[in-house]
């Protein structure tokens, strides 16, 4: 089994399974246990999928992202993994693998789920599997033993069903030369350039047209939700002069933290560094008061419903911003995190819980909202023709580069066609396709095409959008590879393409046993990924 473990371990079904703390049970298994619940949401065989496994798949995913990216996770990063849909995904997907291996007959036993248990390095203590590290672990982990145990139970299966999809999978001595090749291969391209701007400069919009493309353009134009709020702030500067720092805490952090005071290998003596030292146990006591004084206020303030009679009793100022969008909130506030999120959810005069920030905490209440609007075409005249200009001028762009493109498919000589509408035809000289390109810049469409040009195909189906101009490209020349090095590279290439045609092939079955499973009637979905 432990060969079967080993031998898997770079392909992504076992990157999904391995690793009992950081992603085992989120992306396969994490949501296997525990008891039915109501709302269906897919049926395969008459076993329900449910919505609570759902949201808390969800959540899994979302946790998993949150720790690999922190404070670099933005919601807009979040809807754009399309989590609710991986989520459903895995459900449905780990459901299917079970019914066909209960199809295929595959098991594993008692003795296979002890020996890959006691094969985790997270369980043993000096090679060697310890009890109470198992049963600690998963107390942390908030599992009951069964419930891993027969998450383990799972994943054996799995791999015992991988093994057998994937067992035909072979790659040929042609197709890694080939890859070879294609990764070494340098091309040389000419191409042409349809600006955006030589375009631009005819355009001359009436005032209907500026109506239309605003009515078609609402969601580009409207101004979104702005709120207002009304916060208290306990700066933690406010309160380091009040902090009391003893003799024997300024030895304790200056021994903690000698490196910090460290010039070149050593430390200078305490007596010069006493003032800093101080300063810094002064700022993390201000820190510390600001904390506790705003919890007792937050507390206050919550059961008396009243900001302004709290600041009025202790001597605080309360401060006011003006209208901002929530996506955009003022300086002081850009680094909490959820800060957005936690506005967004309060009502009018509502309190928040306490936020830190950078130097201090802060209660915030909503003082009023302004609901999106669309403004009037006058208020925003100059924005709107800007953008009709930029938009006509693209189309026109583009409409003159599918007019080339079309004759160019028909016979017609790039030189030619350039020279008819005084355009130049320039060359980018030998390069390797799959980065930037050469005097053009990078897009991944234009990427794309790269690998569809030839000598028999010179042009691609389309001209292509890049740093404001539209390109039409035509091979030109292929240099030569040499093969010398495939034979030192050959084994690196057919582990490589090994692993990506196993991982397709993987894909492939469950997807083809899902559609089956659907044309027979025996996975149905009860509910759109869309709605949940």
């Amino acid at each position: 089994m432990l060969d079967i473990m080993r031998r898997h371990a770079r392909n992504w079904l076992m990157k999904l399974i391995l690793g009992i703390i950081i992603v085992v049970f989120v992306f396969y298994f994490g949501s296997m246990g525990g008891r039915q619940r109501a709302e269906r949401i897919a049926i395969i065989d008459g076993k329900p999928i449910v919505y609570a496994d759902f949201q808390r798949e969800y959540q899994n995913l979302i946790d998993v992202y949150r720790q690999r990216f922190g404070q670099n996770l933005t919601e807009e990063m979040l809807k754009g993994l399309n989590l609710k849909r991986q989520a459903l995904d895995n459900l449905v997907n780990q459901a299917v693998i079970m019914k066909k291996a209960e199809e295929m007959n595959i098991q594993v036993t008692d003795d296979d789920v002890k020996a890959a248990i006691f094969s985790y390095p997270a369980f043993q203590r000096n090679g060697v599997f310890d009890q109470r590290i198992y049963e600690q672990t998963l107390r942390a982990s908030k599992m009951a033993p069964e419930e891993f145990e027969g998450i383990q139970k799972k994943m054996l299966v799995t791999v015992r069903l991988e093994e057998l999809i994937q067992d035909g999978v072979k790659v040929s001595d042609q197709e890694a030369l080939d890859l070879y090749r294609m990764q070494k291969e340098k091309i040389n391209i000419d191409f042409i350039q349809i600006s955006q701007q030589a375009f631009a400069k005819g355009i001359r919009p009436a005032p209907a047209d500026l109506e239309a493309f605003l009515k078609a353009r609402e969601g580009q134009f409207r101004v979104p939700e702005q709120v207002q709020i009304k916060y208290l702030a306990f700066m933690g500067q406010d309160y380091a002069a009040k902090a009391k720092i003893s003799d024997a805490e300024i030895n304790e952090y200056y021994e903690k933290n000698r490196s910090q005071w460290k010039k070149g290998d050593k430390a200078p003596p305490l007596a010069e560094v006493r003032d800093r030292v101080t300063a810094e146990l002064g700022k993390m006591g201000g820190m510390y008061a600001a904390s506790d004084e705003a919890k007792k206020a937050h507390d206050t303030i919550y059961q008396q419903e009243n900001l302004e009679a709290y600041a009025a009793q202790k001597k605080l100022t309360p401060r006011t911003t003006g209208l901002f969008r929530l996506n955009e909130p003022p300086p002081e506030f850009k680094p909490i995190a959820d800060f957005v999120k936690i506005v967004s959810r309060l009502e009018k005069q509502q309190i928040s819980r306490v936020l830190q920030g950078e130097k201090g905490y802060y209660i915030v209440q909503v003082a009023s909202r302004k609901a999106p609007y669309l403004p009037a075409l006058k208020e925003i005249e100059a924005e709107v023709e800007k953008q009709y200009r930029e938009a006509e001028a693209k189309r026109l762009a583009k409409k003159e580069a599918d007019d080339l493109i079309a004759r160019l498919k028909k016979g017609g000589d790039l030189e030619g066609v350039a020279g008819e509408k005084g355009l130049k035809v320039s060359e980018t000289g030998l390069f390797q396709p799959g980065g930037a390109v050469p005097k053009l810049g990078s897009s991944v469409e234009l990427t794309e095409a790269l690998f569809q040009i030839s000598e028999k195909k010179p042009y691609p189906e389309q001209a292509y959008w890049v740093d404001g101009n539209y390109v039409i490209l035509k091979f030109k020349a292929r240099g030569k590879v040499d093969d010398a090095e495939f034979v030192a590279q050959k084994d690196a290439i057919v582990n490589y393409l090994a692993r990506t045609k196993k991982t397709e092939t993987i894909k492939a079955w469950i997807e083809g046993s899902k559609a089956a499973l659907v044309k027979d009637g025996r996975l149905e979905f009860t509910r759109d990924f869309k709605d949940l």
